[in-house]
């Protein structure tokens, strides 16, 4: 599957780029606390490239090796210790999430613009925000975000 957007973590003022298991660390991005951030991550299932893009700012393109996923599982908020599970509670993602979206196919930095930019841009083909179905264990607090300021 060319193209897949991977999952994102920040650590600290690291931000990791996982691809099967293995982190891609990108360090040295202004991650400031209990602000909005826009994080986009490619990987090039073909050719193993990786790119960090934050807040519309592109990285240097990392090499994590290629590789084919097979029955893909999103998780969102919670790192698994197993293939679909072996979750701790500890290891919790603790904060907001929005307007997550994944492609099978690697964004162009324009269609990324307009994402950061929050123009029109294409939703999710493989995970689209506004039309997910989702389960939530625990304490989880979900909000509308239908207001709209001028």
């Amino acid at each position: 599957m060319a193209g897949l957007s991977a999952a994102t973590v920040c650590l600290s003022a690291k931000i990791a780029v996982y691809i099967q298991d293995k982190p891609i660390n990108f360090g040295g991005q202004d991650y400031k606390l209990n602000m909005w951030h826009t994080i986009c991550s490619t990987w090039d299932s073909a050719s193993g490239l990786v790119q960090l893009w934050f807040d519309g700012n592109p990285s240097i393109k990392k090499f994590s090796g290629g590789s084919n996923i097979t029955n893909p599982i999103v998780i969102l908020g919670q790192e698994q210790d197993t293939y679909g599970g072996g979750f701790d509670a500890g290891q919790s993602f603790m904060g907001m999430i929005s307007d997550v979206h994944m492609w099978d196919y690697i964004l162009s930095s324009c269609e990324i613009k307009r994402y950061v930019d929050d123009l029109n841009f294409t939703p999710g083909n493989v995970l689209n925000w506004a039309a997910l179905e989702f389960n939530t264990t625990g304490r989880v607090l979900i909000e509308k975000n239908d207001v709209t300021c001028h």
